[in-house]
């Protein structure tokens, strides 16, 4: 048998999987899609709103140019989802479904025309088995905008490289910008269009070109809304994105929390999962460097992955902030894992038809290991994906739970509604924009809830109007920090201020959060 360390490295795309123009693997992806789509539909009003999605949709009833955490995209959404469907958990959720199964087709249109459809297949599986995002796709947040504008971007930067038609490199830019309304991190897909453009010789020219040009106004234009509030709110999405790096006062170089956020994507993706990308990452730089296809998903995704692992040298960053480089490392993925459990299917198909020597059954036993290493790396992602959308019957404290922030909100919304109607007091504040947003969501009335006095800018809070002492004598303070003293700013207005509940929240008979509402005076 040869060695196969000495075989010439095998080609990024395999011949077999080369782009072929047949309609059964598009019915098969639509097939799949319709099935999750549908089942999803079902699902997510079984599951309560996590505060995230509260926050959003408290803008939603305050539509503007933007927010003081995100951009405005999110908002408009929602919005849009109620006007179809009402206040509602379906109504807040229902584009994310919608999109999600959006960004799964954009993800199989894409590794379709670079890799062929038995890959664009696996690619389309393997994103909806990856908890990160199987998951993530029945919450109404940032990153379900960010990825579909981001997978929508990539199919129309490889058309427009190859077609060089003006109206796509427009295009290309809007959809940049569309994405940057949503979540700040797809700015940097035109960083990965650059570097692309840079890295391959035939479309180097294209750097300082009309087309780059118009992809840059037409991304300007996008994002007009933003720039528009930040110059009429002083510029408080910079103050924003600082604190958000963890760059306080100076930059310091701390390895662990490096290795912090390295773990954390790992963890997320499924740990075998993110081990395969890491080494599918490295294998294809080593080896497949020179492919275009290679280069393209590579620049697509290892600039994002560069930019928050340096800023995770000082603070490591959320797992969920670096997700735009998985539409790319998907295809990576896929496209190296299934070269490689190919070759060794082949290696034992081969070695069954005559005697092994003692180097071939060494072979044999890496090749068996590899095949069952894939395997079991799409077991373990299942088997997380399908426990992660129950895990009720695991009966995990609370402190264990991966879904805690989605439970017990609405037995904490009884207490506060007790609370009103025993003490008939009409004004709520929350200890932060969780407690205030879930109220406002969750109570029957969906009454209009508030924060303390806090600096200007500290949230999109301070942005609205506060509360009028004058007008509510009474009123009720929220907090899941029940041993924190309570906010001078608070005090100040309500001076007396006195325990009328203390509660932990009920999912399933277990507790989930401790809360303590206040009764608080103006005189």
């Amino acid at each position: 048998m040869t060695n196969p360390s000495e075989q010439p490295a095998a080609p990024f795309i395999a011949p077999e999987d080369r782009p072929t123009r047949t309609f059964g693997p598009l019915l098969l992806a639509a097939a799949i899609l319709a099935a999750l789509t549908l089942f999803r539909l079902w699902y997510i009003t079984h599951i309560e709103l996590v505060p995230d999605e509260a926050y959003y949709w408290v803008w939603s009833k305050h539509l503007a140019a933007s927010y003081r955490d995100k951009g405005p995209a999110v908002a408009w959404v929602i919005a849009l989802g109620n006007y179809g469907f009402g206040n509602t958990v379906f109504g807040v959720r229902f584009f994310a479904v919608v999109l999600s199964a959006g960004t799964s087709w954009q993800l199989f249109v894409l590794a379709r025309r670079l890799a062929g459809n038995r890959n664009a297949l696996w690619c389309l599986i393997l994103a909806n088995l990856i908890p990160l995002l199987a998951v993530g796709s029945l919450l109404m947040t940032i990153d379900i905008l960010s990825l579909f504008c981001w997978a929508w971007g990539m199919n129309v930067f490889w058309n427009a490289i190859h077609n060089r038609k003006l109206w796509l490199w427009i295009a290309l830019g809007i959809i940049v910008g569309l994405g940057f309304l949503a979540k700040f991190t797809n700015g940097l897909q035109l960083l990965c269009i650059v570097a692309f453009l840079c890295w391959s010789k035939p479309h180097r020219s294209l750097v300082f070109s009309k087309f780059t040009v118009a992809m840059g106004i037409a991304f300007g234009i996008a994002i007009l809304p933003i720039v528009w509030w930040n110059v009429q709110t002083g510029w408080i999405h910079a103050a924003a994105l600082h604190s958000r790096s963890g760059v306080e006062s100076s930059f310091h170089i701390r390895p662990l929390e490096l290795l912090h956020f390295v773990g954390g994507q790992i963890l997320v993706l499924s740990p075998l999962i993110g081990l395969g990308l890491i080494a599918a990452l490295v294998g294809t730089c080593w080896k497949n460097h020179r492919d275009l296809q290679a280069r393209f998903l590579l620049c697509h995704c290892l600039p994002v992955y560069a930019v928050f692992g340096f800023f995770s040298l000082n603070h490591a960053g959320k797992e969920n902030w670096a997700a735009p480089a998985l539409i790319a490392g998907i295809v990576i993925l896929t496209i190296y894992w299934r070269r490689i459990a190919a070759r060794c299917w082949r290696v034992l198909g081969t070695c069954k038809l005559r005697w092994c020597t003692l180097f071939d059954a060494g072979v044999d036993l890496v090749c068996v290991l590899c095949l069952l290493g894939v395997a079991a790396a799409l077991g373990l992602a299942c088997l997380a994906t399908v426990v992660l959308h129950n895990t009720d019957y695991l009966h995990l404290p609370s402190k264990y739970e991966p879904l805690r922030r989605a439970q017990g909100w609405s037995d904490f919304t009884e207490h506060v509604q007790r609370a009103r109607t025993e003490h008939g007091v009409t004004l709520l504040i929350g200890n932060h924009y969780s407690q205030a947003s879930m109220m406002q969501f969750y109570l029957p009335d969906q009454p209009t809830t508030y924060l303390p006095e806090q600096p200007y800018g500290q949230n999109q809070f301070t942005l609205w109007p506060s509360y009028q002492i004058n007008d509510h004598p009474q009123a009720l303070f929220i907090t899941d920090k029940p041993d924190d003293l309570l906010p001078e700013s608070l005090l100040r207005d309500y001076p007396k201020c006195e325990v009328v509940d203390d509660f932990w929240s009920q999912h399933q008979g277990r507790d989930m959060t401790h809360f303590k509402i206040y009764l608080c005076h103006h005189n």
